[in-house]
């Protein structure tokens, strides 16, 4: 051989060559073993991703439909909110409005179950926000002060006076004014 080199009768090129084939040999395992081993990490971090995504899809599902849900119940909540909101609404706004005709519905009544004895007859009725006028005829001013007397009993009166008395032949014509505790003095009072 020619390109041998003999050192003491040892021939080292051979032994240098299957030494280099095996060192490749080592290494191109190592290579195959460190790129499976990469491959296999790989695909254990994507199944595991993939598990993790499947799970969480399915716990982002089971969310949305139990915000549907409430979403459902939260605008049922707040279309019963709103209408009772209006109901109170509209109730405060009646209030005011029906109070006169409830209190002059109290002075009718008491009206209606003045002994008719007294001899006194009701000619007239006018009736504004915060008072009533009437116009009577008794037979004497006495009965006629008995007759306002029992109108002071009534619901939010606040008072009864005389407006005008006139002395006819055998009667009297009298005009009362019935003035009612106004509903702004009433709420300060409470």
């Amino acid at each position: 051989m020619i390109g041998a080199v003999n050192h003491d009768g040892f021939n080292l090129l051979p032994y240098r060559s299957r030494k280099r084939r095996e060192l490749r040999r080592r290494r191109l395992i190592v290579l195959a073993a460190a790129g499976l081993a990469g491959c296999a990490g790989v695909g254990a971090v994507g199944g595991w991703d993939a598990f993790e995504r499947s799970r969480l899809d399915a716990r982002r599902a089971a969310l949305d439909a139990s915000l549907r849900t409430s979403g459902a119940q939260a605008e049922e909540h707040a279309r019963l909110t709103r209408a009772e909101a209006e109901r109170r609404r509209v109730r405060q706004t009646a209030q005011p409005l029906a109070a006169p005709r409830d209190r002059f519905l109290a002075l009718l009544e008491t009206l209606a179950q003045t002994p008719a004895q007294r001899g006194v007859s009701l000619q007239r009725v006018s009736q504004r926000t915060d008072e009533v006028e009437l116009a009577a005829f008794a037979p004497d001013s006495q009965s006629a002060a008995r007759w306002i007397k029992g109108l002071e009993r009534v619901r939010d009166v606040k008072s009864v006076e005389i407006v005008e008395m006139k002395r006819h032949v055998d009667r009297y014509e009298f005009s009362a004014l019935v003035r009612y505790t106004s509903q702004r003095q009433k709420g300060d009072a409470k």
